[in-house]
C-alpha cells in the first residue's frame, strides 16, 4: 500500500541485506534523466537562449523531435513576445528557484491538428533556464485565488487538529476529483500513519495504516521540502529521455528537483501498479521548516489536472500548513495552561503542609492530576511513599540506585524502561514508562511517575518483514505485491511522555527545589536555636556538652545539604533563564525569518497571479485585498517577534532596545516616559544587557498594571565598577511589596532572581501616595 511517494516500505536491511536500504538512499531521484511523456521540456543557456537539453513530444509543439533540438536557438521556436515574457520573469539579479507560470501557448502557436492550450512553466536549474510545456486536458479554474480562498474558508472552521486534517482531505478530494485523498503524518521515529482520509464509494480505506521510516528516504524528504507538489497523471508511462543526458559544457545531468513533469523512480511506478493506482498527487505539509506530513491523492485511471489547479492546490497546502501549525500550537497551549493551574495549586499546598509527600499526593489535584500516569512515588530521605500502581519499596530503592549512577540530569524520562534497566522486566506491567525528577544530589531524593506496559498492535500496509525482489536486469528493487493490513505486537513500551508533560516536570522541579530550600532554612534556624541552648547547658553539665556536639554535627550536615541544594537551584534558575532567552530568540527569529519569508513569498505569489490576468479588475481587487491582509499579518508578526525578543538587543545594544521598549509602552499606556542614558557607545556583556532589559520590562509592567502612575523616569548610568538602572514613577506607592501589594510579589521576586544570576542587587524606595523608585545595580 503506497500513498504517492518516491520510495516504498520494503527497502529494509533486515530483509535484503544492507544493500536494499542503501540502494534506496543512494537513488538520485532528482536526476532521473527523463520526464513524464505527457509534457515537453527545453533547457536553455541563459546567455543566448540556445537549447542545451530537450525532452518529450516536441514535434506537435515545434515541428521538430526532441533529439534534433539541442543547439537550436529558442527564437526559432517561440515568438519574440513569448521570449520577452520569459526574460521579464527573470529580471535583474532574480533567480527562479521555484516553478513560475510564464504564459499559455495559444491555438495558432500549437502546430497540431487537435490544438490544445499548453501551460508553459519556467524555473532555473543546473545553471540553465528550464521551460516545461504542460498540455491542458481539462479546463483550468477561472479564478485560482478565489478557489484557494474558498478551500481555506471551508477547512479553517474545523475545531482541533484531527478535524482540520479530515476537512483538508475532504476539500482536496472535492476540488481535484481524486478517488482517495489521505493526510499522512510522520511520527517521532520517522515512521508514518494515515490519520485522515476521504474516499469515493467502493474505494478501499487506508485510514490508520502505518508505514516504516524507510518509505521515504532522505533524498525524497529533501525534495518534499524543496517542492511542495508532485503529480503523476498516468503512472503507466514510458519515460521520455532528456537529450543529451549530460550538459556538453559541464558534463552534469539536469537537476529536476523543481520540475513539474519530472519522471519518478521506476520502483515507485511498479509499486503503484501493484496497488492498481494509475494517477497520484502529493502535497507537502511543512511546519517549522520540517516535513510534518503529506496530502496524498490516488486515482484508478489517468488524471490530468491542469497546472493552474495544481498551483492552487500547492498554495492551499502552504496556507493549510500555517493553519495546522496554529491549531497544533493551540492544543499544546491548552495543555500547558492546565498543567500551570495544577502546578500553582501544588506549590501553594506544599508551602502549607509540614510533610512534603503529604502535600503532593494526599489531596486533589495531586501529582497524578498534574502529569497523567497510573502511579506516583516519592523517594525522600530514604523513605518511599506512593499512590496508584507502582513498584514496591525494594524495587524502587534499586531503581533509585540505578538512576543515581546513570542519570546526571535533573529529569529523566523513558517509555521503555525494561530495555534500559533489565530488572524492570519484573514490574513492566506497572512501570514500563518512567518520568523521574531529582530533588537533590546527596542523598538522591526523587519524584517518580510510572506508566504500565501497553501491548500495542501496529497495523502495517502489508507485511514489513517480507523480502523484496529485484527488478528486470537487477536495475532496481521491486516492492511487495500484497498490501493487505499486517499487524505487529510491540512489548515493553508505555504510552510516550509528551513534550508538554516533560516541560511541566521541569517547571515543577524548580518549584520543589525552592520549597526544599525554604524548609532547609527553617530546619537550620531551629538547629541554631538548639545549639545556643546546648552551649548554655554545656557550662553546667558534661551531658549538655555531648548533646551540643551532636547538634553541631547535625547542623553541619544540614548546612552541607543546603549548600548543595542552593547550588543546584542556582544552576537550574540560570539554565532556565538562558533557555528562556534562547527560546525567545529562536521563536523571534522563526517568526521574522521563516514566517516573514513565507508571507513575502505569498505576496510574490499574489503578484504572479495578478500578472497572469492584468485585465481582470475583479481579480486585481481581490489580489490587492489579499496583499493588504498579508502585509498586515507581516506587521503583526514583526510586532510579536519584537515583544518576544527584540532583535535590537542583540544587534544594536541595550540603549536602542530600551528606547524601542519605552516607545512601545508610550503608544499603549497613558504614561509619559523620560529616558536618560550615559553609556555612550559602549556595549555591555550580553548577559547583563539581557538582565537590564528584562528588569525594566517587568518594572514597567508592574507600574502600568498597579501603580496608576502618569510619569515614569528611567536612568541608565555606567561607572568603572558598575552599571545602575533607576526606574522611578509618581504612582500610588506602597509600604511593603510582600504585604501591601501581593500582585507584584512574584514580579519583584523574578527581578531579584535575574539580578542575582549576574551578581546584581535590587533596592526599592516607596511610600503611599509618593511613588516608587527601583534601583538595580550590577557590578562590572
Amino acid at each position: 500500500m503506497q500513498i504517492g511517494i518516491d520510495s516504498f516500505s520494503e527497502l529494509r536491511s533486515t530483509n535484503f541485506g544492507g544493500d536494499s536500504q542503501n540502494f534506496c538512499d543512494r537513488e538520485a531521484i532528482h536526476l532521473p534523466g527523463s520526464i513524464q511523456p505527457h509534457g515537453a521540456l527545453l533547457a536553455l543557456a541563459p546567455d543566448d537562449l540556445h537549447v542545451v537539453h530537450a525532452a518529450g513530444d516536441t514535434a506537435p509543439l515545434f515541428g521538430v523531435p526532441a533529439d534534433r533540438l539541442p543547439g537550436t536557438s529558442v527564437a526559432t521556436l517561440l515568438s519574440a513576445d513569448r521570449i520577452s515574457k520569459v526574460r521579464a520573469l527573470l529580471g535583474p539579479g532574480r533567480k527562479l528557484e521555484r516553478p513560475l507560470h510564464a504564459f499559455v501557448l495559444t491555438t495558432p502557436e500549437v502546430n497540431c491538428s487537435d490544438a490544445v492550450a499548453v501551460d508553459v512553466v519556467v524555473h532555473q536549474a543546473s545553471g540553465l533556464l528550464v521551460l516545461e510545456f504542460d498540455p491542458r486536458r481539462e479546463a483550468a479554474p477561472e479564478n485560482s485565488l478565489a478557489l484557494v480562498q474558498s478551500m481555506i474558508r471551508h477547512v479553517q472552521r474545523a475545531d482541533g487538529v484531527q478535524a482540520f486534517c479530515n476537512a483538508v482531505a475532504e476539500e482536496v478530494r472535492a476540488v481535484t476529483g481524486f478517488e482517495r485523498v489521505m493526510v499522512y503524518r510522520f511520527a517521532s521515529d520517522s515512521s508514518g500513519e494515515v490519520i485522515a482520509e476521504s474516499r469515493a464509494a467502493g474505494i478501499e480505506s487506508f485510514l490508520g495504516l502505518r508505514y516504516p521510516a524507510s518509505d521515504i528516504p532522505q533524498q525524497a524528504r529533501a525534495l518534499y521540502l524543496a517542492n511542495w507538489m508532485r503529480a503523476i497523471p498516468d503512472a503507466r508511462y514510458a519515460p521520455a529521455p532528456i537529450v543529451p543526458a549530460a550538459d556538453p559544457q559541464t558534463g552534469q545531468p539536469l537537476d529536476l528537483s523543481q520540475s513539474v513533469i519530472r519522471s519518478v523512480s521506476p520502483a515507485h511506478r511498479l509499486y503503484l501498479a501493484h496497488m492498481g493506482v494509475v494517477a497520484s498527487m502529493s502535497l507537502s505539509i511543512i511546519q517549522h521548516g520540517k516535513l510534518w506530513g503529506l496530502i496524498a491523492c490516488h486515482h484508478g485511471s489517468p488524471r490530468y489536472l491542469p497546472y493552474r489547479l495544481r498551483e492552487a492546490c500547492e498554495m492551499f497546502a502552504e496556507m493549510a500548513s500555517s493553519q495546522l501549525e496554529a491549531k497544533v500550537g493551540a492544543e499544546q497551549l491548552a495543555a500547558r495552561l492546565r498543567s500551570t493551574r495544577i502546578h500553582e495549586e501544588l506549590v501553594t499546598r506544599m508551602s502549607q503542609e509540614s510533610d512534603l509527600a503529604e502535600g503532593l499526593i494526599r489531596f486533589h489535584p495531586n501529582l497524578l492530576d498534574f502529569i497523567p500516569a497510573t502511579g506516583v512515588g516519592l523517594w525522600i530521605d530514604g523513605h518511599f511513599t506512593g499512590i496508584g500502581v507502582t513498584p514496591d519499596a525494594a524495587q524502587t530503592e534499586a531503581l533509585i540506585g540505578w538512576l543515581g549512577a546513570t542519570s546526571n540530569e535533573g529529569i529523566f524520562h523513558t517509555d521503555s524502561l525494561p530495555l534500559l534497566y533489565p530488572p524492570a522486566n519484573a514490574f513492566a506491567d506497572r512501570a514500563s514508562g518512567l518520568l523521574a525528577l531529582s530533588l537533590s544530589k546527596s542523598p538522591r531524593d526523587y519524584v517518580l511517575w510510572f506508566r504500565p506496559e501497553v501491548v500495542r498492535t501496529v497495523t502495517w500496509a502489508g507485511n514489513p518483514h517480507k523480502p523484496v525482489g529485484v527488478g528486470p536486469g537487477g536495475e532496481f528493487l521491486t516492492p511487495r505485491r500484497s498490501f493487505a493490513a499486517w499487524q505487529d505486537s510491540v512489548r515493553l513500551h508505555a504510552e510516550p511522555w509528551l513534550v508538554s508533560e516533560i516541560e511541566a516536570g521541569h517547571r515543577l522541579r524548580v518549584s520543589l527545589l525552592e520549597v526544599v530550600l525554604h524548609r532547609i532554612d527553617g530546619i537550620a534556624r531551629e538547629r541554631k536555636s538548639a545549639r545556643l541552648l546546648q552551649e548554655q547547658l554545656m557550662r553546667e553539665v558534661e551531658f549538655g556538652l555531648r548533646r551540643s556536639q551532636d547538634v553541631a554535627q547535625t547542623l553541619q550536615e544540614e548546612t552541607r545539604r543546603r549548600v548543595s541544594v542552593e547550588a543546584d537551584l542556582s544552576q537550574v534558575l540560570r539554565r532556565t533563564v538562558e533557555d528562556q532567552e534562547a527560546e525567545r530568540l529562536r521563536i523571534a527569529r522563526e517568526l521574522h525569518d521563516t514566517l516573514g519569508q513565507s508571507l513575502t513569498l505569498l505576496q510574490l505569489g499574489f503578484e504572479t497571479i495578478g500578472q497572469a490576468a492584468p485585465d481582470n479588475a475583479d481579480l486585481q481587487g481581490r489580489i490587492s485585498g489579499m496583499k493588504t491582509l498579508t502585509a498586515d499579518i507581516g506587521r503583526q508578526v514583526n510586532r510579536l517577534a519584537w515583544e518576544i525578543r527584540p532583535t535590537a538587543l542583540d544587534d544594536l545594544g541595550i540603549q536602542t532596545a530600551i528606547q524601542h521598549l519605552l516607545d512601545a509602552w508610550s503608544e499603549k499606556a497613558q504614561v509619559q516616559f523620560d529616558l536618560h542614558m550615559t553609556l555612550g557607545d559602549r556595549r555591555l556583556p550580553a548577559a547583563i544587557e539581557t538582565t537590564l532589559y528584562r528588569v525594566l520590562q517587568e518594572a514597567l509592567t508592574n507600574i502600568v498594571r498597579h501603580a496608576a502612575a502618569t510619569h515614569v523616569s528611567v536612568i541608565l548610568r555606567l561607572t568603572d565598577q558598575q552599571v545602575m538602572m533607576v526606574v522611578e514613577d509618581d504612582g500610588r506607592g506602597f509600604v511593603n511589596p510582600d504585604v501591601d501589594r501581593p500582585p507584584e510579589r512574584l514580579g519583584l521576586l523574578g527581578i531579584r532572581e535575574r539580578l542575582t544570576l549576574v551578581g546584581g542587587s535590587l533596592e526599592i524606595e516607596s511610600a503611599p501616595g509618593k511613588g516608587t523608585a527601583l534601583y538595580a545595580r550590577i557590578p562590572l
